[in-house]
């Protein structure tokens, strides 16, 4: 598979269309961005597009895990063959693993004089030379552009860093992308994210056009793209998947109305736990668990809640990373806290999606309603389905409400 047949609506196309190719070795290269926008993603966008033409990219994360960094490639890598319905992939996953090594740095600040060290260190550990570099998790506040460029310089490589921006402190994009030689800017537009190129070949532009991306894939939107919340949905049910758990209230509710109308069900589980709904069970092995392991002490501190830590418990949550992980958008059922964030253990999909700028609906018991996370609150609307790939989850405490909000769901978007 060719690296141009998985670039059709990458966003990768526009900036080196921009950049006339792509950053030049000894060049340095920023995405900026306020904190959850897409950087990550653009990031390894910007990394695929050179891994698949055969070319070594090391990778550094300063917020993430080595596992975490590695499913969001595969996630990406997954939607971005999707977009160009790529059947056969193996050759592209066997290029992926040649020529991409991931470093973790999560112990403190990371500069340029710790990037010279760190190619040093792969160079005599693992005999990889990177002909590109990523950076990501950098804040404005610690930018030495200098001696970013220093190590381009004497390395010969291209480097691109993600620059977390501030909205009421710091320099603003405009100001601050002079620093580099190429620069990007991402910026909330509606349902969508602005992509601009603001800078190329050590040039600013004058007035650059904007470019829509997918907020969840950073994919280009393409033009008959329709809003899911005035328009009818595009996929066929037939063409559609539904992840879940299965279990019993919502989720069973959900798989019901996908078994009415043709969807196809995966059903995710685990050994030793009851499942009311088994129609397109999967169950996850101990190696499938683990990519979705989760911190127990993360979970209660991001929810403001504490629960039992028991075994059950922990691969619970394991399974919802699974099911959300698979979905563009996620449904649930539940109740919304006033801190913004779903009751019980449900929440865990809702902050998955959120961190992952999937798109999310909630279906509030208590008030009767339907309302999506906007990127800072929630908002009242009216959700269809408008993905293949969707999620259903929500409480077990299952009430009319909830169940008829479910079914209303799933006639709206696939009924005459």
């Amino acid at each position: 598979m060719h690296s141009e047949e998985l670039n059709e609506r990458s966003p990768v196309r526009a900036v080196a269309a921009a950049v006339r190719g792509g950053l030049e070795p000894g060049q340095i290269g920023a995405v900026m961005a306020r904190a959850g926008i897409g950087k990550s993603a653009l990031l390894i966008h910007l990394a695929l597009n050179h891994i698949l033409r055969g070319t070594p990219v090391l990778h550094v994360s300063l917020t993430d895990g080595h596992a975490r960094v590695r499913s969001m490639y595969d996630e990406i890598f997954t939607e971005v063959a999707n977009a160009a319905r790529v059947g056969d992939r193996g050759k592209a996953l066997v290029e992926i693993e040649r020529n991409r090594v991931i470093h973790s740095c999560l112990g403190g600040g990371f500069g340029a004089a710790d990037m010279a060290r760190l190619l040093d260190s792969v160079d005599e550990v693992m005999h990889f030379r990177p002909s590109v570099v990523v950076v990501d998790g950098l804040d404005v506040a610690d930018i030495d552009a200098a001696g970013w460029r220093a190590v381009a310089r004497d390395r010969s490589i291209r480097i691109w860093l993600a620059v977390r921006m501030h909205r009421d402190s710091g320099p603003d994009v405009d100001d601050f992308a002079p620093r580099f030689d190429t620069a990007v800017s991402l910026v909330p537009s509606g349902q969508d994210i602005a992509l601009r190129v603001l800078r190329a070949g050590g040039q600013s532009l004058d007035a650059p056009e904007a470019l829509n991306l997918d907020p969840v894939t950073m994919l280009v939107r393409p033009e008959d793209v329709v809003d899911p919340v005035t328009s009818p949905p595009s996929p066929h049910p037939a063409a559609c998947t539904m992840y879940s758990g299965g279990a019993t209230g919502a989720e069973a509710a959900f798989g019901e109305q996908a078994e009415k109308f043709g969807v196809r069900e995966i059903n995710f589980t685990f050994e030793g736990h009851n499942q009311a709904r088994t129609v397109g069970c999967q169950v996850l092995d101990e190696r499938e668990l683990a990519a979705g392991d989760v911190s127990l002490i993360y979970v209660a501190h991001r929810l403001h809640r504490h629960w039992d830590k028991t075994e059950i418990l922990r691969r619970v949550l394991q399974t919802q990373w699974h099911v959300v992980s698979h979905a563009a958008q996620v449904f649930v059922v539940g109740v919304i806290q006033p801190d913004g964030t779903v009751h019980g253990g449900t929440g865990w999909s809702v902050e998955l999606a959120k961190r992952w700028n999937k798109r999310v609906w909630v279906f509030d018991q208590e008030h009767g309603a339907w309302f999506t996370w906007n990127g800072s609150s929630w908002t009242r609307g009216t959700p269809v389905i408008e993905s293949p790939e969707f999620a259903g989850s929500g409480t077990r405490f299952l009430n009319d409400a909830g169940r008829a909000a479910i079914t209303d769901l799933f006639e709206r978007s696939f009924g005459a």
